[in-house]
């Protein structure tokens, strides 16, 4: 991912919310949303040289890391 993009966000998410600065947090949801979808194609196509239960399992691994994340 596009740690810039990240960073770009979070300093316009402390900015006051004019119409301009949500749109550009607009635009920038909108390409990591893009940039996820992307990456979820790149999995599958690993997914079929490692094997899929393989990759169920790290993908796993990931949510179980995201949960964390999610009630930090």
């Amino acid at each position: 991912m596009d740690t810039e993009l990240l960073k770009l966000y979070k300093q316009l998410d402390d900015m006051n919310q004019t119409d301009e600065v949500v749109q550009i947090k607009n635009q920038i949801k909108e390409s990591l949303y893009h940039q996820l979808k992307f990456h979820f194609l790149e999995l599958t196509g690993i997914g079929r040289i490692i094997g899929y239960d393989e990759l169920q399992r790290e993908l796993i691994k990931a949510i179980e890391l995201l949960e964390i994340e999610k009630n930090r």
